[in-house]
């Protein structure tokens, strides 16, 4: 899951507004630089962040989906070769074509003495 965001800097600014609105008389800083200004541009942020966070969400709940699917998918492959081997054995052109290895043609483990076995002099 990915992490939803949080923001420092809103976080602040908000506690910064909530003390400019405690001023009075309202401090007026010129054309384009006032609180109500100051709170659009938080908003907007809040705003942001929220659908941040919410797309962030619906992408967990998509990737849920595809894991789920992935699964059943993977199940499936199983099956359906299982059910080639079967029908074929494991040793024909169509388990092969299936994706399958011929039984024939499988690695055997080798025997490796166990590393615990005493050395013989």
């Amino acid at each position: 899951m990915r992490p939803t965001r949080s923001s420092q800097a809103l976080e602040i600014a908000r506690r910064r507004l909530e003390r400019l609105k405690s001023i009075t008389p309202t401090p007026d800083f010129g054309t384009g630089f006032s609180i109500s200004d100051y709170e659009t541009e938080i908003n907007a942020l809040a705003s942001l962040e929220a659908n941040y966070n919410t797309t962030v969400s619906s992408l967990d709940a998509k990737l849920s989906e595809i894991k789920v699917k992935e699964k059943t998918i993977r199940d499936l492959r199983e099956r359906i070769l299982t059910a080639i081997a079967f029908h074929y054995g494991k040793d024909s052109d169509e388990y092969v074509a299936a994706g399958g290895v011929r039984k024939s043609e499988r690695k055997r483990p080798s025997g490796r003495m166990s590393p615990s076995a005493p050395a013989e002099n």
